[in-house]
């Protein structure tokens, strides 16, 4: 009797964990689909923010905006201006330098 019992317990115990781990694997999934369903949104609104960011950098916008403005801002002809400067030399080879300590006199 006392067999039976206890066989009842066990079970209903182990019914009872089963239902309990259903259920928070149902709140986990949840969980995880609402943050899929965030991601996805902030991406999108990413995507809508750096289309309206290029747009509004682009010259002909940019041009527009300035002569709506009336900031008297003038084209630059930068053709032939720029000069590409060549890269300095390296006159001593890149090595660390012993610290100087005291009784340490060599380079």
């Amino acid at each position: 009797m006392v067999n039976c019992i206890l066989f009842c317990v066990l079970l209903a115990a182990i019914g009872a964990c089963y239902v309990w781990l259903g259920s928070r694997k149902k709140d986990r999934a949840d969980q995880i689909l609402n943050l899929h369903r965030e991601i996805s949104l902030l991406e999108q609104q990413i995507k809508e923010k750096d289309l309206l960011i290029h747009r509004r950098l682009a010259p002909e916008e940019l041009r527009v905006k300035a002569e709506r403005d009336g900031m008297g801002l003038k084209p630059i002809d930068i053709k032939g201006r720029l000069l590409r400067l060549p890269e300095p030399a390296l006159t001593e080879p890149l090595t660390p330098s012993l610290p100087v300590i005291a009784g340490n006199t060599t380079p």
